[in-house]
């Protein structure tokens, strides 16, 4: 890779679920080589850890908040209403939302920050970067089924994966001159495979036509997969995690994903030449 020059550089976090953990490790391994985003656009968990940094969270303080996260914690958050459009109504994952982000607005962040959601009536990608924080990385998580749409603006939102998982192209249109996209999504093969690997030799089903729910779940890890990797193109250095042992709910391993997110991130900065632009500390 050529010598970029001084560049402005812009974090794309990509979404993931659980393994958005790794974000936070990225994070981890940049700031030790030096390195500091003058942007950030995030999408579903790349937009709750993209909004928490650029709030000026330092990633160990980032980090402690997802330590703390586990399968019976998150029960809390479980409010379930009539499943119109979605089972949960969220406003338990709000006040969860608020007490980690607190009331505050896109105008306090200490760096640039865009959210990114899909209205779910008409499948256009939303930019969010005005008004209350919490509210817009609410309508970015928000898994379409699972969690009712957000109401922002006149739109239903939800989760901005379906139209852009690594928003990379975002990070340009705010006028990043640098972007380091870091993808979280599994590679549907290595899952696969893995799948298989913990199977008898002798189980017969290895010979059977995949089932409903196996099809299902692999179209979302293909589509998702596949739109990471047209995401990727649009940025100068893409990180990848290998997440593909952590499922979208493993909340619990967090900490495995953040050793997983800031070894490839290592990786990823032993093999580039990086700009020589970027924020050189945090206030």
């Amino acid at each position: 890779m050529s010598n970029p020059g001084k560049a402005k550089i812009g974090y794309a976090l990509g979404g993931g679920g659980a393994r958005g953990a790794a974000h936070i490790g990225v994070l981890k391994a940049l700031e030790q080589h030096g390195v500091f985003p003058d942007l950030i656009a995030g999408t579903s968990a790349g937009a709750l850890v993209g909004a928490l940094y650029a709030r000026g969270l330092k990633p160990a303080d980032i980090e402690k908040l997802a330590l703390q996260l586990n399968w019976r914690g998150l029960g809390r958050f479980a409010d379930l209403t009539v499943p119109r459009s979605g089972l949960l109504q969220g406003k338990r994952i709000m006040s969860h939302l608020t007490s980690i982000l607190g009331a505050i607005k896109f105008s306090d962040l200490k760096l640039p920050f865009v959210c990114v959601a899909t209205d779910i009536m008409t499948g256009e990608e939303v930019l969010l970067s005005d008004g209350p924080v919490v509210d817009a990385v609410r309508a970015s998580i928000s898994v379409p089924g699972l969690m009712i749409p957000v109401r922002l603006g006149g739109r239903y939102l939800v989760d901005g994966g379906l139209v852009n998982q690594v928003p990379a192209r975002t990070c340009r249109q705010m006028g990043a001159e640098y972007v380091i996209a870091v993808s979280v999504s599994p590679n549907p093969a290595s899952v696969s495979l893995r799948r298989k690997a913990v199977r008898s030799e002798t189980d017969e089903s290895r010979h059977k036509a995949p089932g409903l729910v196996k099809v299902l779940l692999q179209v979302s890890l293909i589509s998702g997969y596949q739109q990471d990797m047209r995401d990727l193109e649009c940025s100068d250095l893409a990180i990848t995690p290998s997440v593909d042992d952590i499922g979208l709910f493993d909340f619990n391993r967090a900490a495995q994903a953040i050793a997983i997110g800031e070894e490839a991130a290592r990786r990823a900065l032993e093999r580039c030449r990086l700009p020589s632009g970027g924020r050189r500390g945090r206030e």
